[in-house]
């Protein structure tokens, strides 16, 4: 991909060099039908799923056949067809994102839990604490992952808190917590194990530092300049890869078995991307742009004949009651809006109606 790059065939890339293992053991861990909210760095993720390349470089090229159909070339994708929720370039905004997905597995009585990266950076953002605290109240099976690599892009976590892990962290939630070694394949598969099990059994969330290292930069344009000289070259020898050739035996294969993978997945990779520039370039149409921009809708009430005169805020109270009883799966959110029924009342009676979430 670096080559592509410098050769001008694809405008950026978001190395996950020396975090590759935790996307892929965490993808393992759970069912394919369990969601997962990505980031930038966990297109191990994708290919976890089997998601195929060429559709994965289609994406990148803004080709039609991407995941945006040509709307981003970038990494702001998901596939709700893989159960992977797409990202925003504002990190820690996915972790709220995970808790209404939990919600819902919750509400269904599934017995299923969700997953959700986000960047030891990111855990400086409200969204951190609203997403973690709400999932401790509501019991929300939500396995929160902290990719702890030491750096926020140029910022190195001494300046943004002074705890020593993120295990102290969990506790003031009410919520367990483990730390490990992202870089070595098997810690990481036995502690997103443990920890996917714990939130389906328990039904209660849980949180994961996963001790990690980008050796590249946020993205190729920024470089790494801000590493203390000697850093980059001390986290190659604990890379994944390095780990992994260093106890090859642990899986049952060997370092020839590992080139040899190597040199497939290169192959493979150079095989789907040029399948992907050979793709047609986007085009434009009015109704195909403007079929993407709501979900398909139908009349909900049939037309009235007769009318009445009611306060503005009683047809809200009424309407709120309409939808909840044509959709038992909607819920209600918001502050004192249960017994007390809404400082207006908007909801009044409805907690002896429909019950509590």
């Amino acid at each position: 991909m670096l080559i592509y790059l410098r050769q001008g065939k694809i405008s950026k890339w978001f190395a996950s060099y020396g975090q590759e293992a935790l996307s892929v053991a965490a993808t393992h861990a759970l069912a394919k039908d369990e969601f997962m909210c990505t980031m930038h760095r966990n297109l191990g993720a994708f290919v976890a799923r089997d998601i195929p390349l060429e559709r994965l470089f289609a994406q990148f090229q803004g080709k039609a056949e991407g995941f945006t159909k040509g709307r981003d070339r970038s990494f702001h994708f998901g596939s709700m067809e893989h159960h992977i929720v797409g990202m925003i370039s504002h990190l820690g905004a996915q972790l709220g994102v995970a808790c209404g997905l939990a919600l819902r597995e919750k509400l269904q009585g599934t017995g299923k839990c969700v997953l959700a990266f986000t960047g030891d950076g990111a855990t400086s953002q409200g969204d951190f604490h609203e997403a973690l605290n709400v999932a401790a109240v509501w019991n929300l099976p939500v396995v929160f992952v902290v990719e702890r690599n030491y750096w926020g892009l140029s910022t190195p976590e001494h300046q943004q808190f002074i705890f020593e892990s993120f295990e102290q962290k969990g506790p003031g939630y009410g919520m367990k917590t483990m730390s490990f070694n992202a870089n070595d394949l098997a810690e990481a598969k036995e502690h997103f194990s443990q920890a996917t099990d714990y939130a389906r059994q328990e039904g209660k969330p849980i949180l994961l530092e996963a001790n990690t290292f980008r050796l590249r930069g946020h993205e190729e344009a920024s470089g790494t300049k801000y590493y203390p000289e000697g850093m980059i070259e001390a986290q190659e020898k604990k890379e994944p890869m390095a780990v992994l050739r260093a106890a090859p035996e642990q899986w049952g294969i060997t370092e020839d078995w590992i080139d040899e993978a190597l040199d497939k997945a290169k192959k493979a990779v150079d095989v789907a991307f040029h399948a992907a520039l050979e793709l047609p370039d986007v085009s434009y149409d009015q109704k195909e742009s403007l079929s993407d921009v709501y979900a398909p809708s139908q009349t909900l009430l049939e037309n009235q004949t007769g009318t009445r005169e009611l306060r503005f805020i009683d047809a809200i109270h009424d309407a709120l009651g309409e939808a909840m009883r044509q959709w038992p799966e909607l819920v209600l959110m918001g502050q004192d809006i249960a017994d007390y029924g809404g400082v207006f009342k908007a909801t009044e009676g409805y907690t002896e109606e429909f019950g509590e979430a």
